[in-house]
């Protein structure tokens, strides 16, 4: 037994020889936890906090707050089947939610605000619908100026329907919040008729969002940059775009197909904004950093395209790419890439040196190894235990950037220390109990922190509403510079 322990260790520490830490960075990590206890005959979207608890797996995370939000805001159909609302994008300030409803399973078709002060017994103080024909499952806040940002994204799931009229009016609306008990819709920018938009960031002038136009192939976002300094009357002022993405465009070799010949998804997915730089998740184009210190002139200044050979999914691959800022003063050496590839593998996660722009490297991954690295050796064929295994949205501790959680939908919320980024380790984990829906287990899309509490908003999109939860584990030290050398 000894031999063969021995032989191992030399087999690992060849290959970490030949190919550097990124292929071991998730050893140890994303270990298989089981699926938290459910009683005979309960009812998923009928539990109390206490409840809550007792039905939940957790790690370092102490749960402090639920709620469903049930209300006359919930689809015809939620209602029946008891579920709670589902949401995609939380944001929390001075006491105050906001969550951006999610359209599948069809719950919330708008904007829920929410006096959050008492975690325990959150209430909502008034719901923003989207437009008629379209969901709204994005959103941002201006906390300074009290302006809410709201994405709309035309559906054909919203039961309301324009009516005779015009197509689903798709585009970005802007709303005083004030007074978050009556938001006022202040101004609206019309992206296309019957569009799509997607993920967007702020600043506190500018909105930078995916959106399709009359430019744009069909089903195909770019990138625009809005300006709301007055948002009655918001404007457009440039657009960023791959090229082949535009009508009688074609594509570069490199964006057309993957490696089983179907065509690959090029277009813009989520943005993340930090000093003057863009870093913008675009689906199998990869990660793109735009520089945007002239938002009449933005310009593209790097580019990872990693699909092929990777694969992307029927939609594509990158959905964040979040820049690790470890000093505000500077621009990052790291990013984290996440991929929703909703497919056997699922997508997981990646961290990114960017010291040098024209050259940036994987450097390590972010893996749960029982779900991303399932293969039958006999078929050759990876085998997963759903299609909801895959990696979501990305979000740093503001005490450090060396915690890093993650939303891992049916795999919940994952915790991880990239104080090493060439090593990520898997520090924690939050599964939730099981709320029945697109995905089987739970739909985890996103987590945000309270700056003010440091408590953190879980948003299911399964009709299980927003979970509070609180870190009670260790704060890694700040990430060391992507500069260091990783492989030894």
């Amino acid at each position: 037994m000894k031999r063969q322990v021995l032989g191992v260790t030399a087999v690992i520490a060849a290959v970490v020889l030949l190919f550097g830490s990124a292929f071991t960075a998730g050893q140890g990590a994303g270990s298989k936890v089981p699926e938290p206890p459910l009683l005979p005959g309960q009812k998923p979207f009928t539990l109390d906090l206490g409840e809550t608890i007792s039905y939940s797996q957790s790690k370092n995370f102490e749960i402090v707050g639920h709620s469903y939000f049930k209300g006359e805001w919930l689809t015809e159909s939620a209602r029946q089947r008891g579920m709670g609302c589902g949401f995609n994008v939380p944001r929390v300030y001075k006491g105050v939610g906001y969550f951006a409803g999610y359209d599948d399973p069809p719950t919330c078709f708008g904007v829920l605000i929410a006096d959050v002060s008492n975690p325990a017994d959150m209430k909502a103080l008034s719901f923003i619908p989207c437009n008629p024909g379209t969901r709204c499952n994005y959103l941002r806040l201006n906390p300074a100026r009290k302006i809410l940002v709201v994405g709309m994204d035309s559906s054909a799931a919203n039961p309301e329907q324009p009516a005779g009229g015009p197509a689903a009016q798709a585009g970005f609306a802007f709303y005083d919040v004030s007074n978050p008990r009556t938001p006022q819709r202040r101004g609206f920018y019309l992206t296309l008729p019957h569009g799509a938009t997607h993920g967007f960031e702020i600043d506190d002038r500018y909105v930078y969002g995916c959106a399709t136009t009359a430019q744009t192939k069909p089903a195909n976002h770019e990138l625009l940059i809005l300006d709301y300094a007055d948002p009655e009357r918001p404007a457009l002022v440039s657009a960023v775009h791959i090229p082949g993405q535009y009508l009688e465009e074609t594509y570069e070799p490199r964006d057309q197909n993957n490696l089983d010949g179907s065509p690959q998804r090029v277009w813009c997915h989520e943005v993340n904004y930090h000093k003057d730089r863009l870093y913008v998740a675009w689906r199998d184009a990869g990660m793109v950093i735009v520089d945007v210190s002239d938002r009449t002139h933005p310009g593209i200044i790097s580019r990872l395209d990693y699909v092929p050979p990777f694969h992307g999914g029927a939609l594509g691959a990158t959905h964040t790419a979040a820049p690790v800022v470890v000093d505000a003063a500077k621009d990052p050496t790291l990013v984290v890439l996440t991929d929703e590839i909703i497919a056997c593998p699922p997508g997981y996660g990646r961290i990114v040196d960017i010291s040098d722009l024209s050259n940036p490297q994987v450097i390590s991954t972010l893996r749960i190894p029982h779900v991303t690295d399932n293969v039958d050796r006999a078929t050759g064929k990876f085998v997963c235990p759903s299609n909801g295994g895959y990696v979501h949205h990305p979000w740093f501790d503001f005490r450090s950037p060396g915690l890093l959680y993650t939303a891992w939908i049916e795999q919940g919320l994952r915790a991880w220390d990239i104080s090493d980024p060439f090593l990520p380790r898997e520090v924690g984990y939050y599964l939730s109990p099981r709320y029945p829906g697109r995905f089987p287990n739970r739909q985890v899309r996103e987590v945000y922190q309270d700056r003010d509490t440091g408590l953190l908003y879980m948003a299911d999109a399964n009709g299980g509403g927003i979970t509070v939860l609180r870190w009670v584990g260790p704060i890694p030290r700040r990430p060391i510079p992507a500069a260091v050398p990783g492989a030894r």
